[in-house]
């Protein structure tokens, strides 16, 4: 079954990446419950990955167990292929789109600039999860997976208002975010660390991504998230 659990948590890092913690209430059927998430980013560390089930009623901690994770990312050659044809075509349907209707011919652009700038991050990784359940029943399980894509971070801005007697002024001081991949996070608590990613991390399509996403910086990111001083909450928030 194909679930597609909330975001409800996203912690960000000024130098890019974060870590994603969703949500699902599940019904489960007496035996062998198989589920396969839905919008994994190929960006996500398999590594990293972690489910855990918390029980609606204490006793059911001995009937409904998790017996399997099967987490992998896509083949990078395969995907730079695709990428590399819905790219050509796409530049090739904007040259052409001139014979279109103006309405028509600003929703066929922005839709092929969106496949223009599409990377290997931007597909999906694969993330299934088997549950044994000795009862028919609900269970609550959360999903936690760590990001590396250099194109979602925050940084800090700030502005000074000078006040009319010119000696005072005011500073206000802003965390701006910026998401650039494809995915976007609707109505979610929202946490800001600092942490940088590695080098290697940087590009984000071809053999070099696979290569990075083995490096065990997810063991760094949550060491540094444990250390942030504070999270923001922002609700009815669009990234």
């Amino acid at each position: 079954m194909i679930i597609d659990p909330k975001v409800t948590k996203l912690s960000i890092f000024n130098g890019g990446g974060g870590i994603v913690e969703r949500e699902i209430k599940l019904s489960l059927s007496q035996g062998t419950n198989e589920f396969e998430i839905a919008n994994v980013p190929a960006s996500f560390d398999p590594n990293s990955t972690d489910i855990k089930l918390e029980y609606i009623s204490p006793a059911d901690k001995d009937l409904i167990t998790l017996q399997q994770t099967i987490v992998s990312l896509p083949d990078v050659n395969t995907s730079q292929q695709i990428i590399n044809r819905e790219q050509s075509a796409a530049t090739n349907i904007i040259s052409y789109s001139i014979d279109f209707t103006r309405e028509l011919r600003e929703e066929v652009s922005n839709i092929c600039e969106a496949s223009s700038y599409r990377t290997y991050a931007d597909m999906k990784g694969t993330f299934n999860f088997i549950i044994n359940s000795k009862v028919n029943g609900e269970v609550i399980v959360k999903i936690l997976y760590f990001i590396a894509d250099l194109r979602i971070k925050w940084e800090t801005t700030l502005q000074v208002n000078v006040n009319n007697d010119g000696k005072s002024a005011e500073i206000e001081a802003y965390l701006v975010v910026d998401n650039q991949t494809g995915f976007s996070y609707e109505d979610v608590e929202l946490g800001f660390a600092i942490f940088e990613l590695p080098m290697a991390a940087i590009e984000t399509t071809g053999a070099e991504f696979a290569s990075a996403v083995n490096i065990p910086m997810e063991q760094q990111a949550f060491t540094e998230l444990s250390k942030q001083k504070r999270t923001q909450r922002m609700r009815n928030l669009m990234l």
